[in-house]
């Protein structure tokens, strides 16, 4: 029930809080860190590390420009298929099997 989530971490192994806010359809910025980058979400998901202007305009046309529910729900199938906790389970189990071979 947020209008943006925004994490400005400097430091991520695996960005589980932006990995779940995304799970539950929110808009999300992050910082360009690695960890975050790997994601490989859109250019304009993204601001510069430390630069609180590029975060406020970034922030402001993020509210101003709200997903679409056909947005919404993309992004929740997309995060259920890639990063759940089943669909992870589903691609490990598949790589023991293939190790045990």
């Amino acid at each position: 029930n947020a209008t943006l989530f925004v994490l400005p971490s400097s430091h991520e192994g695996m960005p589980i809080a932006l990995l779940e806010a995304m799970a539950h359809g929110l808009p999300v910025l992050a910082s360009d860190i690695v960890a975050n980058r790997e994601l490989g979400l859109p250019d304009d998901d993204y601001f510069p590390l430390g630069d609180i202007d590029a975060l406020a305009v970034a922030i402001a046309r993020k509210i101003e420009n709200p997903p679409s529910d056909d947005e919404v729900r993309s992004q929740v199938a997309q995060m259920e298929s890639t990063h759940s906790w089943a669909s992870v389970a589903q691609k490990t189990l598949a790589i023991y099997r293939a190790l045990a071979r």
